[in-house]
């Protein structure tokens, strides 16, 4: 399995990088911007996050977000650099002017921009403007005029009125396309019914205390798939993951497909790009059954499928496991603590949920590893946007706020 075939970056790893993005392109746009021959009376809409405020699922949900609330507001979309481009064909202009960033509301709980309370005024700082809150109310009046901010993963009843636009929005170019469909003949003549898994590793491991990482271990997909292989008309398992080498072995019993056997042939255009990991994408949209992990990237996959007859996932319930799913009725992402959210685990949410999925060996290596190096990138970034505010008295607030002085960011 080639490591480098899925993000090895943490969110949080991620999170430091669009700040350092966001700065960079903030100087040159304001530099772009106030050139008058740029200056357009037309509405325009921008989001400078997208490509780096989290990984290929999020995307595609902040890009929608953008298009819906372009189209209603009838506004031009600007936004930089993202693979969408490359793997959809979007043509949107560079962003051209600093707008006033505006940043993701919950309806329901809190979002990344509550809980890190100088992430705000960092935005504000670098914009030179008051920011404003947008929230799913914005899918249906649009929003004009501001750089937005967020992830943007609504219940997806939300987003069903648009189903048909959202899926047009995200399917492959015509060069790529043509090799994906030819892997997906070459997995269909080994069998009627295509059942794809989705195994989510990495920073699902190493970030023990977001309050949606949730890592089944490979067995317990095995016991799924045991209860329901006989009932399928010839079935074939398309199995991926990010860490296929160590769960191969567990599906041995059901001959599992993975997607170096789909001889797909990327063009030449898009074969430095390491994009491999849209071969498994593709195919999971095209499956008839499909069983994701608590993840965007295959949740959305079940969102483009128009093939899948039954959706299955993961759930926070250890005594059943997994659930169905209508994925245009659903949240993309289960948080522990159903109605009363938690973004962050408690301690003994942590030591409780990796010693039921992983063992006693994982939930030490929690402990003494992931969860003091995953608390102390958190520190980072909090230490590293207060610094970049207000110096070394942002870092004062910053330590005051912890100690629960909470108006130090009001």
């Amino acid at each position: 399995m080639e490591k480098s075939k899925y993000s090895t970056k943490s969110e949080t790893e991620r999170v430091f990088s669009v700040f350092d993005t966001f700065q960079k392109d903030a100087v040159n746009t304001l530099a772009t911007s106030t050139d008058a021959t740029t200056t357009s009376v037309e509405p325009v809409l921008t989001m400078s996050c997208l490509g780096q405020l989290g990984r290929f699922g999020n995307q595609l949900f902040q890009y929608a977000f953008l298009r819906i609330c372009a189209e209603k507001s009838g506004s031009r979309v600007e936004c930089p650099s993202w693979i969408g481009q490359t793997l959809f064909g979007h043509q949107d202009a560079p962003i051209s002017q600093r707008l006033p960033p505006a940043i993701e509301c919950l309806d329901v709980g809190e979002s990344l921009f509550d809980i890190i309370p100088e992430f705000i005024p960092y935005l504000e700082n670098i914009a030179d403007a008051k920011s404003y809150r947008v929230g799913s109310e914005a899918l249906e009046h649009g929003i004009t005029n501001v750089d937005i901010w967020g992830f943007f993963q609504f219940h997806t009843r939300l987003l069903a009125p648009y189903k048909e636009y959202f899926r047009s929005l995200f399917q492959p170019v015509s060069e790529l396309k043509s090799p994906l469909e030819d892997g997906l003949n070459i997995l269909r003549s080994k069998g009627k019914t295509i059942v794809g898994i989705h195994i989510r590793r990495g920073d699902y491991i190493t970030e023990p205390q977001v309050g949606f990482t949730l890592a089944f271990p490979a067995k317990w997909y095995c016991e799924w798939l045991d209860g329901i292989w006989n009932e399928l008309d010839n079935p074939v398992l398309f199995l991926c993951s990010d860490d296929l080498d160590s769960i191969l072995p567990e599906f041995k019993k059901f001959s599992p497909v993975i997607w170096r056997d789909l001889e797909v042939k990327l063009p030449e255009s898009m074969q430095d790009l390491n994009i491999e990991f849209y071969i498994d994408f593709f195919i999971l949209s095209n499956c008839e059954v499909v069983c994701i992990s608590n993840s965007n990237f295959s949740f959305i996959a079940c969102m483009l499928n128009e093939r899948g007859r039954i959706f299955v996932r993961p759930h926070w319930d250890f005594s059943t496991k997994f659930t169905v799913f209508d994925p245009w009725k659903s949240e993309p992402l289960l948080w522990l603590g159903d109605k009363k959210t938690k973004f962050f685990k408690s301690f003994f949410d942590i030591l409780y949920v990796t010693y039921v999925t992983q063992g006693i060996t994982a939930m030490f290596k929690c402990i003494f590893i992931y969860l003091p190096k995953s608390k102390l990138k958190g520190w980072g970034i909090r230490v590293y946007l207060a610094y970049k505010i207000q110096g070394i008295i942002g870092v004062f607030k910053t330590c005051f706020y912890t100690l629960g002085w909470r108006s130090m960011w009001k």
